[in-house]
């Protein structure tokens, strides 16, 4: 049975390259996210660096799993947000995810 949600959201792991000194660490946060209607979604440039910042920001709604340098846990905020969605590495592994949870396919098809 399919079940019609009104306001359709999901948490999923996202895993981050984050670069470092001759190659990269993976780290893991998990992100809440809204599902936009196709309507919205089309309205967004996700191949400039603002469009997908704009993007993101649409339906990408908390967090979970970040700490600071002092190893302290972080609570969603705009704040952090924006701080986040200022690295590129961040930005792409959040599209990533959310575009990877809506297309993904059932294993064997």
């Amino acid at each position: 049975m399919f079940k019609i949600t009104a306001n359709p959201a999901f948490t999923h792991p996202v895993t981050v390259l984050v670069p470092q000194d001759e190659g990269h660490v993976e780290q893991t946060f998990k992100a809440r996210f809204k599902v936009l209607p196709d309507g919205e979604a089309e309205g967004f440039d996700v191949a400039s660096k603002d469009g997908l910042k704009d993007f993101l920001r649409a339906v990408w709604v908390g967090l979970e799993d970040v700490v600071d340098d002092a190893g302290q846990q972080l609570s969603w905020s705009t704040d952090l947000r924006e701080q986040m969605l200022g690295l590129p590495y961040v930005r792409l592994a959040l599209l990533r995810t959310y575009m990877a949870a809506l297309t993904k396919a059932k294993s064997g098809n």
